[in-house]
């Protein structure tokens, strides 16, 4: 059964669901000529980023609000300092709590590249291939190849980035 937890900040107004929907609720307002009903809905998500995110408006005039991170707040709590909201598997449209935990970057990006994708432009066998690289040709040559920039190829030849993907794997 679906649960529902109110939205910190939006107490009485909207609510969050543990299978990632969001919801407003029946209340009256005040208004300069008296007062105004409003009937609670469902919301529907808009693209929010290019990564897929959704996004719903939460009050008229305001900006979009990622419903990952409004299921996050309802049900998790604030976020910690320097964690990010990762998607368990790797769906951005999936905001259901059983998908969304809080986590590193480091894990979330990892995360990424564990279910076969790319993060930015690189992908795990891209910067395998580099690496095969690195000794025969010049980072400027390769970072051509690539499209990327001479420095991400000297971050990788020294492991700054993608110190986990190793040279042969």
């Amino acid at each position: 059964m679906e649960k529902w937890k109110d939205i910190p900040g939006y107490e009485g107004r909207y609510q969050a669901s543990d299978l990632g929907r969001i919801r407003s609720l029946d209340r009256v307002q005040q208004t300069k000529k008296g007062s105004r009903h409003y009937k609670g809905k469902l919301l529907r998500p808009g693209r929010y980023s290019k990564a897929g995110h959704v996004s719903v408006v939460l009050g008229h005039g305001e900006n979009g609000k990622p419903v990952h991170r409004l299921v996050t707040l309802a049900f998790l709590g604030p976020r910690p300092e320097g964690a990010d909201i990762c998607h368990n598997n790797g769906d951005p449209t999936d905001n259901r709590l059983v998908n969304l935990r809080y986590d590193s970057r480091t894990e979330n990006i990892l995360d990424v590249y564990r279910q076969g994708r790319a993060w930015r432009k690189l992908s795990k066998a891209d910067v395998i291939k580099i690496k095969h690289l690195l000794p025969t040709q010049s980072g400027v040559e390769i970072a051509k190849r690539f499209g990327v920039t001479p420095t991400i190829v000297s971050a990788i030849k020294h492991n700054r980035i993608f110190w986990w993907v190793g040279d042969a794997e």
